[in-house]
């Protein structure tokens, strides 16, 4: 068919779109009553409970940002089963898709096979199901990012207002579930400028993403003072610098003539100290998080011999984060080479062959549920229910090569596109669009590989958002691989 002309409503409303949308709502009804069959209770893991004792106590911050804790609350107002929860991020991720499917095919004009494909990818694919049925802040920040994006290209499209308040909300939900979403206002910025709107609208736009979050940061760094004593926006990020500059620190000696914190050079003395006389040691085959967790690790030993220690462990974990932070930063700018070398490029590895982590297997193998979490949502037993390795397979395992294609065919792509030419002949909107997804595969690139260590799960959303970049790229070049073909019968002939 021609491209549609009409309003964006209409298009939806087009008999040929009925079968898209009807699909949907089956394909996903009965996606979610086979998983409830199979999986009965969701799957946890470490930071599940986190969450879920955040929202049992309704305590203002935790270890990880809050905003999924409210999530959890939110829900239990529907039901005091764990059923809503899920049922909310599952039914959001398909909605969100399927508002990404049809953006994508009312904005550019997708041939019918690869509209299948796209809509397999989106809708069909099993993955969104099972990744959804995790007590986890991933499917409401993967399927809101894919929003805010989305919202992104429409502000490309047709710039309103409703959309720029729009994006700015769904922005504030992001950065309240996880912080990557800091550096989201660089590129939602570069949106905005390419869009048509008066200046003034632009540098007002600009500044209201960037006011937003620096007040959230603002905000949680006072209620953290209050809480804990310690003035710090998230002692997470400290924990983590500190996490990536002990991988240098197992082969580097660190000089601390060139330190003038006394608490980072104290804690430096600590961590030497315990480096030559432990027995313990650390895999040092790639990027990892293991400081971070291991009970032996001098980050949580040495909140047992910190001076200004609390019996309370959240406010002593709190208080150690910005020596950490600033140990992490002075380790690694007198290191920058050693950190490229033991962190960066066994982490680029990993960004571009992605591990599945939790996503590889259920409950990561434990056959009990924690306390926190049975009395929360009154599960009659603490054992996890059985688990069915076959269907993780199903689910995941593509999606994890997927990904890695992507990676690989994006940058292709992208370089042939450019090479080729065939850049000044798609539409405006496609290009800018291109150029806004490179900046957020970039950015979303350099945040994870040069600070934390790279797992599939931080990467769903670029996953999700390249499908119609990437299939329009692919199918713009196999057409114009058969005019050439062709134009070569007809010549030969």
């Amino acid at each position: 068919m021609d491209h549609f002309q009409g309003s964006f409503r209409g298009y939806l409303s087009l008999k040929e779109n009925r079968p898209w949308l009807f699909s949907a709502l089956v394909i996903s009804i009965v996606y979610f009553i086979v998983l409830r069959l199979v999986y009965p209770v969701p799957s946890y893991y470490a930071d599940s409970y986190t969450w879920v004792g955040g929202a049992t106590t309704g305590q203002p911050i935790t270890f990880r940002p809050i905003g999924y804790s409210k999530a959890l609350i939110f829900f239990r107002f529907f039901s005091t089963s764990d059923i809503a929860l899920i049922a909310g991020q599952f039914f959001s991720n398909m909605l969100v898709n399927l508002f990404l499917f049809f953006t994508s095919c009312y904005l550019f004009q997708f041939k019918k096979a690869f509209k299948y494909l796209l809509f397999a990818l989106l809708v069909i694919n099993p993955f969104y199901l099972f990744y959804s049925n995790y007590v986890s802040s991933d499917p409401y920040f993967n399927c809101l990012t894919v929003l805010w994006f989305t919202l992104l290209i429409w502000m490309l499209h047709k710039p309103a207002w409703w959309l720029t308040v729009a994006q700015l909300v769904v922005l504030f939900c992001l950065f309240e579930l996880r912080y990557n979403a800091i550096f989201f206002p660089a590129i939602s910025t570069i949106a905005i400028l390419l869009s048509k709107q008066a200046v003034l609208k632009k540098a007002i736009s600009i500044a209201a993403s960037f006011v937003l979050i620096g007040a959230i940061i603002y905000a949680t760094t006072i209620v953290t003072k209050k809480f804990t004593g310690t003035k710090t926006f998230s002692a997470f990020s400290g924990w983590q610098l500190a996490n990536d500059a002990l991988h240098v620190m197992q082969h580097d000696q660190v000089d601390t003539n060139k330190i003038k914190d006394k608490e980072v050079k104290d804690f430096i003395r600590f961590t030497m100290h315990l480096f030559d006389t432990t027995k313990q040691t650390f895999p040092d085959s790639g990027a990892t998080a293991v400081f971070m967790w291991h009970i032996n690790s001098p980050l949580k030993k040495y909140m047992t011999v910190y001076p200004r220690r609390s019996n309370y462990y959240f406010k002593t974990w709190n208080a150690v984060g910005p020596i950490y932070n600033n140990f992490g930063k002075a380790v690694i700018l007198q290191n920058p080479g050693s950190y490229v070398k033991h962190f960066v490029v066994p982490n680029l590895k990993a960004y571009l062959f992605p591990p599945l982590e939790m996503y590889e297997t259920y409950m990561e193998d434990h056959d009990t549920i924690a306390a926190v979490a049975q009395r929360y949502y009154h599960y009659k037993s603490n054992k996890s229910p059985k688990h069915h390795p076959i269907l993780y397979a199903v689910a995941f395992e593509p999606m994890r090569y997927i990904s890695i294609i992507i990676n690989l065919v994006f940058i292709l792509c992208y370089i042939g596109y450019f090479v080729s030419d065939k850049y000044k002949k798609e539409p405006r909107l496609y290009n800018q669009a291109l150029l806004c997804f490179t900046a957020f595969y970039i950015g979303n690139f350099f945040f994870i590989v040069l600070l934390a260590p790279s797992v599939m799960r931080y990467n769903i959303f670029i996953t999700t958002l390249s499908f119609p970049i990437l299939l329009y790229l692919i199918q713009q070049a196999s057409s114009l691989a058969n005019k050439r073909s062709i134009n070569e019968i007809i010549a030969a002939a």
